[in-house]
């Protein structure tokens, strides 16, 4: 009796450990130690940043100058109304008297408000009166991510009209400002350049136009031949066939390689042959 009595005990004792033994629950080893740092993402430089986009824009236009003739924009247009975005950054009043048939309007200063609005998914023609204007403008937007960007060569006045004869229409305004939002930055980079793109246009906007008219550029010359610092970019062979007194030379494709000899003490003035790679030249130095 005495061992049955034991045998119920023992048997009592093994099922009350059983049910602590559920209720608890299993103790989890703790993880590893980690002795490493956590990796912190590198901050940007906006500076360096704006830098090596320059750098990298040059090397490029010696394969594409990034302008096109008015005849290849009318047959594109011709064949598809809406196979390029034009973007004309004349005075408003001239753009509601005349312009290229579908094309919108921002004021040149404006662009950077109106940036979200310029697609990328097809050609963009920037059109301004002779090519100059947009030739700067094509210049800050390529830095910022529009490598869908041309500028009208010779412009509208120049090139649409002058040159090629085309006719245009008087359709009142069409604002860009107005247009659904298509774009925006992809990357922290892109931010960054679009801030700075956005900074360059207001600078803009603010009466800083960036041309010199050329008598007033050979007046300051010939009073103090340092007044200037003039880059001269055509192909080398004109420049030595001729060229602005005091100038120094570069290749539009190699202004890159000297961009850190370049002085930040006086005006610099940009000399190509008509001003169009000259406003793209100034577009990206402004950046």
């Amino acid at each position: 009796m005495r061992r049955i009595a034991k045998l119920l005990f023992i048997l009592l004792l093994i099922g009350a450990m059983m049910l602590i033994a559920a209720g608890c629950p299993a103790e989890v080893a703790p993880p590893p130690a980690n002795d490493e740092p956590a990796v912190e993402e590198p901050v940007l430089d906006p500076q360096a940043v704006v830098l090596d986009a320059a750098k990298a824009y040059f090397p490029k236009v010696a394969d594409n100058n990034n302008i096109i003739e008015s005849e290849k924009v009318k047959e594109a247009l011709d064949a598809d109304p809406d196979a390029m975005f034009i973007l004309d950054i004349r005075r408003a009043e001239d753009f509601e008297l005349g312009h290229i048939p579908g094309s919108v309007h921002s004021g040149w200063g404006q662009v950077g408000e109106i940036m979200d609005r310029i697609p990328r998914d097809r050609p963009v023609v920037i059109a301004c009166y002779s090519g100059q204007t947009s030739g700067q403008t094509v210049g800050i937007l390529r830095l910022a991510g529009f490598e869908n960007v041309v500028s009208l060569f010779y412009g509208v006045r120049d090139g649409w009209v002058g040159k090629s004869q085309f006719t245009t229409e008087g359709t009142g305004m069409v604002a860009a400002a107005d247009l659904t939002q298509v774009s925006s930055p992809v990357d922290e980079k892109e931010e960054i350049l679009w801030e700075k793109a956005r900074a360059v246009f207001t600078d803009i906007a603010g009466g800083n136009t960036a041309i010199i008219p050329p008598p007033e550029l050979k007046a300051a010359l010939d009073a103090d031949p340092n007044s200037f610092y003039v880059l001269d970019i055509r192909r080398g062979e004109d420049f030595a066939a001729g060229h602005i007194e005091h100038s120094v030379h570069s290749a539009w494709a190699a202004v890159g390689n000297v961009l850190d000899t370049l002085p930040t003490d006086r005006p610099i003035v940009i000399a190509c042959y008509s001003g169009q790679t000259a406003g793209q030249t100034v577009g990206v130095l402004r950046m």
